[in-house]
């Protein structure tokens, strides 16, 4: 979905509120990305606010089992047309304090904004970086937090194996993302014995 800052421009009041719902390709969402947005016109370009929601799959880092997360993303860009900012930037000092009015983007030379793009954008930076499918969690599962496999939070019980223990394991109990080093670890013993 794109809009016209031209067309934007003929509106009366400038102002254009429309309906988001879309499939977003490269987001885990389950279900589409549906929200209101508004887009009007600003002292020096176009701005874009409103609510989107969606609902993502995503993989817990401490049981690595998949969940579902309900995330609501309010958006506030501001997107400045660079003709017109040109003639403007030109009488500012080059070294001052950044505002908040300060943070914006510039609008495409063709003057349509890609709202799909700034929508996929803001859901991206608010999708959760360390991602805990709740306060019941079980954790590692028993055999992965002996072995030290998985995540890697289980340091207390891998300490408290013995080398020999943890050489007795067979393959099986191996996580598969750490099967990759123990073929380095073999290849450095058998270098250093030549």
């Amino acid at each position: 979905m794109k809009i016209s800052y031209d067309e934007l421009k003929t509106l009366p009041g400038g102002r254009l509120e429309f309906s988001f719902n879309e499939n977003l390709a490269g987001l885990d969402a389950v279900k589409p990305v549906v929200g209101e947005l508004q887009a009007g016109l600003s002292a020096a370009g176009m701005r874009l606010s409103g609510t989107v929601k969606t609902l993502l799959k995503l993989s817990c880092h401490r049981c690595l089992k998949p969940y579902f997360q309900a995330l609501t993303v309010d958006i506030d860009e501001r997107f400045v047309n660079l003709v017109e900012y040109a003639d403007f930037a030109g009488t500012e000092t080059k070294e001052r304090e950044l505002k908040y009015d300060d943070f914006f983007e510039y609008l495409p030379e063709d003057g349509l904004l890609d709202i799909s793009d700034v929508v996929y954008q803001a859901v991206t930076l608010a999708t959760p970086t360390y991602c805990h499918c709740g306060d019941e969690c079980p954790g590692l599962p028993e055999k992965e937090a002996r072995t030290g496999a998985g995540s890697g939070h289980s340091s207390e019980s891998v300490a408290s194996s013995s080398d020999a223990d943890l050489e007795r394991l067979d393959e099986n109990s191996i996580d598969p993302r750490w099967k990759n080093l123990k073929t380095l670890f073999q290849k450095g013993k058998s270098g250093e014995e030549s």
